[in-house]
């Protein structure tokens, strides 16, 4: 996977974590291309929940069914937009 996103032009430090495609490691590769994390599960490992805490990017802690309609609207509006 990592050669085929590499012919794209994209550095190799940006895909680092697809040398070894696992469901894990794609998602740590999309948490450093993106703008902001929304954590949707209770069950994150560690090693997802610390590049997320040291990306530096905007991110919501997972919030329950009952309120993450109005913690996704704040959070959107407040610390994305």
């Amino acid at each position: 996977m990592m050669k085929k996103v590499a012919f794209d032009g994209i550095p190799n430090e940006y895909i680092e974590y697809l040398a070894e495609p696992n469901y894990e490691n794609v998602l740590k590769a999309s948490i450093m291309h993106s703008d902001a994390v929304i954590i949707a599960s209770e069950d994150l490992s560690s090693s997802l929940t610390k590049l997320i805490e040291s990306s530096g990017k905007p991110f919501l802690p997972f919030a329950t069914k009952d309120k993450f309609a109005e913690a996704y609207t704040n959070f959107y509006r407040n610390q994305v937009l």
